[in-house]
């Protein structure tokens, strides 16, 4: 287990990636593809596949060219808006969608209309940040909770924290509580890894 506390764990990962964080949009958003893909392989889909992701901000892994590529593969992406209450609602993203700051988290949000997570229907994936994961799929976030709220009242779908390589860490390294929901995989942007488990058919792959 750990010896340091989660603060400590996030200000050590938020100054590293003010000093060292790359750009590597493009490679996270090939890495972002192919997941879907072998998500697709094991329950393929009639038509494109419907997705929540998000917004990246500041030194965060960029998510940008991954909204945009799933986008012109033909998913459906939803993106999500901050309510009160530690809620998070969704909003359908497009590339060009009007952004606005959000009045209760230090993030950008989409204008459009808000939806609940039941009213988007078959979600089949679900990415979401962290500045660290585990391979056990221990998930240390930056601390708001919008997150562990959501994903504890949700069926269990995939999930994958995004971060840079050198972030997704051995398990017993972070530290976790009984709020804390695991992920199902990590994708960084050189291959993604399924966390916990292996899946029946072994398909944990790192492109």
């Amino acid at each position: 287990m750990s010896t340091m506390s989660k603060a400590e764990w996030r200000a050590q990962i938020r100054a590293q990636r003010q000093s060292v964080a790359p750009a590597a949009g493009p490679e996270l958003a090939r890495v972002g593809l192919d997941w879907l893909a072998s998500l697709d392989m094991l329950a393929p889909a009639a038509a494109g596949m419907t997705a929540c992701a998000y917004v990246s901000m500041g030194h965060e892994p960029p998510t940008a060219p991954l909204l945009e590529a799933w986008t012109a593969a033909g998913h459906t992406v939803y993106v999500p808006v901050c309510e009160p209450e530690y809620r998070l609602s969704w909003t359908l993203w497009h590339p060009g969608i009007q952004m606005a700051k959000s009045t209760l988290a230090p993030v950008m949000e989409p204008v459009g209309p808000r939806l609940s997570f039941a009213a988007l229907g078959s979600v089949e994936a679900i990415l979401i940040p962290a500045l660290a994961v585990d391979t056990a799929g221990v998930r240390l976030g930056q601390g708001g909770g919008y997150y562990d709220r959501f994903l504890a009242t949700i069926p269990a779908l995939p999930v994958a924290a995004v971060v840079y390589a050198h972030e997704l860490v051995a398990p017993g390294l972070l530290p976790h509580d009984f709020l804390d929901t695991r992920v199902t995989h990590a994708l960084t942007p050189a291959g993604y890894q399924r966390c916990g488990p292996p899946l029946g058919n072994g398909n944990a792959q790192e492109p």
